[in-house]
């Protein structure tokens, strides 16, 4: 039955949107690949590195993503640019729009990286006199670099809506990680082998990734600045890049869930939140890669003024997502505990109400998705904004007054409350009919 409505779902989508299921299998095979290698290393990590050590890399890995609180309107507004001038064959455009975004983005992590390694040496907590813990922090903000310098290759895959070959070779990265992982993690037996392997990773993606975009465009990603290109800055810091970075700051600390348990809790109990939380958030990832994949679609049916196709396609791809996601949280709901004994065995969390709270934590947060990727992917971020503030602002006061009852589900249980008071009422009306039938 439930492959039968996944099938008829992307029937229903391709026909509007040719190249949609090579985009979205490509995607599905990457999230997939990098969902198993994550579940596969997990008790691996705690084998041999220790609880304590794997909660510190998790909280670690949680603070890169949160690094990226200040840079993340780039992201969006990139791939917009991107997109409309691959759109109007403008290649030359697509390249100064590929040239701002490499010195933004890796200028940017170089002064986070500064800035980050300071503070945290500072900090005098988290055994930062350990100089195997200084190596480690050395490293993750090598890997942070080199990740931000590789990723407007990677938005162009996005912008250009040739996705599949970018997803491709990002499965080789992850592969190439997870052996390399295998083999120093129980040599090293020590979380700088996790980040060796991540840079080496990173470093094998950045060279495959070069070669297709020089041959595809003539582009090496660095180039000179020219007059040329400020108009593509201006946009991206203007108010509709205001607009995206007020949303991608709200969106990181909505998803910094680990930092925040670790931060009231310790590294052991953030470590725990991550046992709990994994299942059911790889889940939703990869239910959320199921809109995501048709934003460059709406940017483009936009960007040419095919509205009623534009809004055709989004009722439909609501209703049987909807479906989709109502089926899956159930069933997490009922097989959430077993899986994760399966999976961590007796580090497991035993109380059964916590699998409870994080089926419905999934269902909310990932029917939200649908409306949401449409509504960024269509600059209405205004909306888009105001909104997930409110939310992030009534989760976080929540998961505070509940976390000292109910410890690691807090965060979900607080995501779960905030949805049924406003959140997920709102984010469905952001995309409405009236707006885009003539």
């Amino acid at each position: 039955m439930l492959y039968s409505l996944i099938e008829r779902y992307i029937k229903s989508l391709q026909k509007h949107s040719p190249g949609y299921v090579s985009a979205l299998t490509s995607g599905y095979v990457l999230m997939l690949s990098n969902i198993l290698i994550q579940f596969v290393l997990v008790p691996f990590y705690i084998k041999y590195l220790g609880q304590h050590q794997f909660g510190l890399l998790m909280m670690l890995m949680s603070m890169l993503n949160f690094a990226a609180i200040g840079i993340t309107w780039m992201s969006g507004g990139l791939i917009r640019i991107m997109g409309e001038r691959w759109a109007n064959h403008d290649a030359q455009g697509f390249r100064d729009a590929f040239i701002v975004g490499k010195y933004v983005f890796t200028f940017y992590a170089i002064i986070v990286v500064v800035i980050g390694v300071l503070l945290w040496f500072a900090a005098n907590k988290l055994d930062i006199t350990n100089e195997q813990v200084s190596f480690s922090v050395a490293l993750a903000g090598l890997y942070f670099i080199l990740l931000y310098e590789n990723n407007t290759e990677r938005q162009a895959f996005v912008g250009a809506n040739i996705q599949t070959i970018g997803n491709s070779i990002e499965v080789l990265r992850i592969i190439g990680f997870a052996l390399l992982s295998w083999i120093l993690v129980p040599i090293v037996k020590d979380v700088s082998a996790v980040w060796l392997a991540m840079i080496a990773g990173i470093i094998l993606q950045r060279i495959l990734t070069g070669i297709f975009w020089y041959r595809k465009i003539n582009n090496i990603g660095w180039g000179n600045i020219t007059h040329d290109m400020k108009p593509i800055f201006q946009r991206l810091v203007g108010r509709q890049g205001a607009g995206y970075i007020s949303y991608g700051v709200f969106l990181l600390i909505l998803q910094a869930d680990t930092m925040i348990v670790g931060f009231l809790g310790g590294a052991d109990m953030a470590g725990k939140f991550v046992l709990l939380w994994k299942i059911p958030e790889s889940i939703g990832l990869l239910l959320w890669k199921i809109p995501s994949t048709m934003e460059p679609r709406a940017i483009q049916l936009d960007a040419s003024g095919e509205n009623n196709k534009l809004y055709s396609i989004f009722k439909t791809g609501r209703n049987w997502y909807f479906i989709l996601v109502l089926i899956v949280s159930l069933s997490y709901i009922l097989f959430g505990k077993w899986l994760t004994e399966i999976w961590v065995g007796d580090y497991a969390p035993d109380h059964d109400w916590m699998y409870i709270v994080a089926g419905f934590s999934l269902f909310f947060n990932a029917f939200a998705r649908w409306p949401i990727s449409f509504a960024y992917a269509l600059i209405k971020l205004r909306p888009l904004t105001m909104i997930i503030s409110a939310e992030v602002v009534s989760k976080l006061l929540l998961t505070v007054v509940l976390f000292g009852a109910y410890n690691i589900a807090a965060p979900l249980l607080a995501s779960v409350i905030t949805h049924i008071l406003f959140a997920a009422y709102f984010y469905q009306r952001l995309i409405r009919k009236e707006n885009y039938i003539s």
